[in-house]
């Protein structure tokens, strides 16, 4: 099994301690797993200048290819998608979004890749108190719009900012969450069909690309990219990429 794992902070406390927990888990109930990780901010991009080349042409015009690309194939090639991270100011760190940021371009919406349909994810996220749901969303939003079927969560209410101050009852329930949800996810790994919302998002957006398009026609203005890729694609015409599996 292929895992990519992303981890929002470099820092060597908490999120790091559970990083250690969840790579642990890991080996112990899917030998022989390749895991991919990358650690922000290192291994990130730097934050979106907003150019819209990822729009206007393809996420290959990206100015932070070289931090995105790698990020995004790991991605597309793993069975499974693990993000860890904790909560700043009731939200994610600025460093995983500005991740989040960098691959808007690749929602449903726009330029989607088909290989991210019928994915599962894992966020784990780590709190000293509250902002769980805060925290969550923006990831939830991304995971979605880019085909992921489904998305589990754990949550951890650490009450300290030092680990090893930690009750040992929190991270055994941690733990025991860990291996609960990793155990579900592959029993559910050989399911790989889009979820219903992503059926409806591909089908909503055959619709509103060509009426989009019609529009612009009359304006005079340009072809639009994303219509040309959905064109591309077949999926104006309904050839949606789960097709050959229904």
């Amino acid at each position: 099994m292929n895992i990519c794992l992303i981890v929002a902070v470099s820092n060597p406390g908490c999120t790091d301690r559970i990083r250690e927990a969840f790579l642990e888990q890991a080996h112990s109930l899917i030998p022989g797993a390749q895991i991919n990780q990358f650690i922000l901010p290192k291994d990130g991009p730097s934050y979106c200048l907003g150019c819209k080349a990822c729009f206007f042409k393809d996420m290959s015009a990206c100015p932070h290819l070289k931090a995105t690309l790698p990020i995004w194939q790991a991605m597309e090639d793993a069975d499974l998608l693990v993000f860890i991270t904790p909560t700043y100011v009731f939200s994610i760190p600025g460093q995983l979004k500005a991740l989040l940021d960098h691959f808007g371009s690749r929602w449903i919406v726009h330029k989607p890749s088909p290989r991210m349909i019928g994915k599962q994810a894992l966020v784990i996220n780590q709190s000293v108190g509250a902002g769980f749901k805060s925290t969550l969303l923006p990831l939830k939003h991304s995971l979605r719009f880019w085909g992921v079927r489904c998305v589990y969560s754990v949550k951890a209410r650490l009450g300290m900012t030092d680990y090893d101050l930690v009750e040992q009852k929190v991270k055994t329930k941690l733990n025991r969450q860990i291996g609960e949800t990793l155990r579900k996810m592959i029993g559910r790994q050989h399911d790989a069909s889009p979820g219903l919302m992503t059926k409806l998002l591909y089908r909503g957006m055959a619709f509103g690309h060509q009426g989009i398009h019609k529009m612009l026609q009359k304006k005079g203005q340009p072809v639009t990219s994303d219509y040309l890729f959905w064109q591309k694609e077949g999926w104006l015409d309904g050839h949606f990429p789960w097709k050959s599996k229904d």
